[in-house]
């Protein structure tokens, strides 16, 4: 049987306020790690030099609350580096096309440890035990991917930014996760009628078509009850919960 450990570490957008921070997750298992999009603040969450050994960065896409410490996870494998206490490269992941000269300020910096590598449609990558898949359901403003997490049997999706999408490929790459990770930035009752975000409605609704086994809702607006989110949700999927930053979640399978 194997584990993942998933830690989030920021589920509020788009400004980070008191406690809570933007986007960001991190898997563990066995030796290597993940951190799953690097919004603002989740820095203070993590523990250095520690959580730079053995780690793997996927940046989703190029919005600002999805790669806010960005920098500061840089300028920390450059500390660490020439320290002495990290000596293998942390590897970053990031859409292939640049967004607002964001990709290209990152990749060119020197005060780095890392190696970068360009994320497309059809990428399949095994890090570790990590298998690795990424799917562009194109209704984000900009290049954004889906992420599915394979260890053995259990399988995660983390949805990133996107919009309403119920579309046979999404249903099937989200099928059967034993835990979908779905962004619900707003509920039914602000009557956002978004193009490019979900509702919890909509995240329930995914879990349920794709018959995942457990929805974990974030992405929350910073001033609204959390509590709503869930109750909306449930409405539809009762296995829903509330991603909370720093609590642990263990897949087994």
């Amino acid at each position: 049987m194997k584990e993942i450990t998933v830690i989030p570490l920021g589920t509020i957008s788009p400004y980070p306020k008191g406690e809570k921070n933007n986007p960001g997750y991190l898997l563990k298992s066995g030796e290597e790690k993940l951190l799953l999009d690097c919004g603002n603040g989740i820095t203070r969450y993590l523990s250095f030099p520690e959580d730079l050994q053995n780690l793997t960065l996927i940046l989703t896409h190029l919005h600002k609350d999805h790669i806010g410490d960005v920098g500061a996870l840089q300028y920390a494998s450059y500390t660490h580096n020439n320290l002495g206490s990290l000596t293998k490269k942390v590897k970053m992941y990031l859409p292939k096309n640049d967004f607002n000269h964001s990709k290209q300020s990152m990749r060119e910096t020197q005060e780095s440890y890392m190696t970068y590598h360009d994320i497309e449609q059809k990428n399949k990558e095994q890090i570790g035990p990590f298998e690795l898949t990424f799917y562009n359901n194109n209704t984000h403003p900009i290049e954004t991917y889906m992420v599915g997490v394979k260890v053995g049997k259990s399988k995660i999706v983390y949805t990133s930014d996107m919009g309403p999408n119920a579309s046979e490929e999404v249903i099937d790459f989200c099928k059967d996760s034993d835990l979908l990770i779905a962004e619900s930035s707003y509920l039914k009752s602000h009557h956002a009628n978004s193009k490019v975000h979900l509702t919890a409605f909509d995240a329930a609704n995914l879990a349920r078509l794709s018959k995942s086994k457990t929805l974990l809702l974030t992405h929350f607006w910073p001033e609204e009850d959390p509590e709503k989110y869930l109750l909306e949700a449930q409405e539809i999927f009762q296995n829903s919960f509330l991603a909370k930053e720093k609590q642990k979640i263990w897949i087994r399978r």
